[in-house]
């Protein structure tokens, strides 16, 4: 039995089999063997229980197996017990052999108590052995000069090779039990760090569990393909979802760009991008449906990543579409207050235009330019706000027929030169190949007008704006450069903003409002290309376009 016995693993055992103790089955095999051994003797020696010794040793084994028995009941928590059982079973060994008349190999039997003692006692049950089987090997010894033949020579190496055999068999279960036990407090080390893991775990995912259903925003938990598993309270009492699943209300809807409305490619969506396992934060966007209100969301993604295994991502996912319509609205307000301007904007334009055909004094027409530069800004600007609302709505139309890049190049560039000239700016077109696409050619004007004309409102006094088209695989490309100030990186992935100027621009006094790249933006955006603006402090500014080639 171990020593690193547990008041729990000391419970009384139900049912026959295991109702008897170690101690007591043990005690019964030994005393089953002791019986044979004597039976054995009877039948070959009957004189042997003549002397005292056999009844003093069946008198010693019948002690020990009461003791055994009591430790059914009033003895079952005595812990001196298991040593004290099989210490008197070598004793009844010794017992034996002190009967003169009994053979020298009955000193066999003392192994099994040896064993035991060195089990259940260890090292206090190796010193028993130990003193036991000198005992009997001095008894062997005695016997040495009285004896002659094999029966000397069993004597004189019993009296050496007892001892150490009945040491040896208690050290290797004094050995093996120390192993056991280790392997025990291994196991059970093992087993309260896993049961504390697994309290950790339940606690950490019922922490998990609360912050998912209290979060003010919807959460999805999405397998590796993008399959809904699991959604918050808050995206589940969602209007939108009308007691549908989410996988249902996504299988037919479309993600449209927030500002320019326009269709983002299928391996582009969100919950695509979230189910490859990209991080992304407030990406907002249209979320369009057949026969429903379009509803405007961000959204942010993780990946999950257990044990280095990508096991789906966590999204949360915000409803904007009040705020969305606020700024419509805002946005409507500004495009009708620019309609009502834009009238009569005309009219005085009209008017200045004939009143500076005619004669007038020097300092009235120097007041008229004036007044008619002023008029051209604020028309500018009107006609930008009207597009700016154009775009916010999706009414954003175009006319796309074969153009070439160069050419409309070619022509903002006479469009835009007198105005270099007059900054004194050198303004060029390399020279380059032709570059056919689709493209609605008005709009694309406007864009390449609003770069070069920004390359020529912020380079230097007497510096250089360069345009270049050039073709590149399956895209054209138009990039406008300029060796102006330049602005810092941060700034310069801010410009596609609406309303967004730079510092630099802000301390300046050129005038604008921040709408001129945006509008190139989403005019690029509209028709498949893609628009970048590269720019440090010293060294200028580039704004590069990308179309598709048709």
């Amino acid at each position: 039995m171990s020593t690193i016995e547990t008041a729990e693993a000391r419970e009384r055992p139900h049912g026959i089999a295991a109702a008897l103790t170690e101690t007591l089955r043990g005690q019964l095999l030994s005393v089953g063997v002791l019986a044979l051994v004597l039976i054995v003797l009877t039948v070959v020696a009957p004189g042997v229980w003549d002397g005292p010794w056999l009844w003093a040793a069946v008198a010693v084994v019948v002690v020990a197996t009461g003791l055994a028995a009591l430790g059914q009941g009033p003895l079952y928590d005595a812990n001196w017990l298991p040593v004290l059982v099989p210490a008197l079973d070598l004793l009844t060994i010794m017992l034996l052999l002190g009967d003169p008349a009994v053979p020298r190999i009955v000193a066999m039997l003392a192994v099994v108590p040896a064993f035991w003692l060195g089990f259940v006692g260890r090292r206090r049950g190796v010193w028993i052995v130990a003193l036991g089987g000198v005992a009997m090997g001095v008894a062997m010894a005695l016997r040495i000069a009285d004896s002659a033949g094999t029966t000397r020579t069993a004597n004189a190496v019993g009296a050496v090779l007892v001892p150490l055999a009945l040491v040896a068999a208690a050290l290797f279960a004094d050995s093996y039990t120390g192993r056991i036990e280790q392997q025990q407090r291994a196991l059970l080390e093992r087993e309260r760090e896993q049961t504390a893991m697994a309290r950790q775990l339940a606690a950490d995912g019922a922490l998990l569990d609360t912050v998912f259903e209290t979060a003010r925003v919807g959460l999805l938990l999405l397998d590796p393909d993008g399959q809904v598993q699991r959604m918050n309270g808050t995206l589940a009492g969602h209007p939108a979802l009308a007691n549908a699943s989410a996988d249902a209300v996504l299988s037919g809807a479309q993600f449209l760009e927030l500002e320019s409305r326009q269709v983002i490619p299928k391996l582009e969506g969100p919950f695509v991008r979230a189910a490859r396992g990209e991080s992304f934060d407030n990406l907002a966007f249209w979320v369009e449906r057949p026969g429903e209100d379009l509803i405007a969301v961000t959204m942010s993604s993780r990946p999950l990543i257990v044990e280095g295994e990508f096991r789906g991502s966590i999204a949360s996912i915000d409803d904007i579409t009040r705020y969305m319509r606020m700024l419509e609205d805002r946005d409507d307000f500004v495009a009708l207050v620019s309609h009502e301007l834009r009238t009569p904007l005309t009219s005085i334009s009209g008017y200045l235009e004939l009143a500076l055909d005619e004669e007038v004094p020097a300092d009235v027409r120097s007041w008229l330019e004036i007044v008619r530069r002023n008029t051209d800004r604020l028309r500018a600007l009107v006609e930008d706000l009207l597009i700016v609302g154009e775009m916010s709505r999706g009414e954003l139309h175009l006319h796309p027929h074969d153009v070439d890049v160069r050419q409309v190049a070619e022509q903002a560039v006479a469009t835009l030169e007198h105005r270099a000239r007059r900054r004194g700016v050198a303004l060029r077109l390399a020279d380059g190949p032709a570059a056919p696409v689709q493209a609605d050619e008005r709009r694309l004007a406007q864009v390449l007008e609003n770069l070069i004309s920004n390359g020529i409102k912020y380079t230097r006094d007497d510096g250089s704006v360069d345009v270049v088209v050039e073709v590149d695989g399956p895209d054209a490309i138009v990039r406008v450069v300029d060796d102006g100030p330049g602005i810092e990186a941060a700034e310069a992935d801010r410009v596609f903003e609406r309303f967004y100027r730079a510092s630099s621009a802000r301390a300046s006094a050129v005038p604008g409002a921040g709408l001129g790249l945006w509008i190139c933006r989403s005019i690029v955006h509209a028709h498949g290309g893609s628009i970048a603006f590269e720019s440090e402090p010293g060294t200028g500014s580039a704004a590069t376009v990308r179309l598709p080639l048709s």
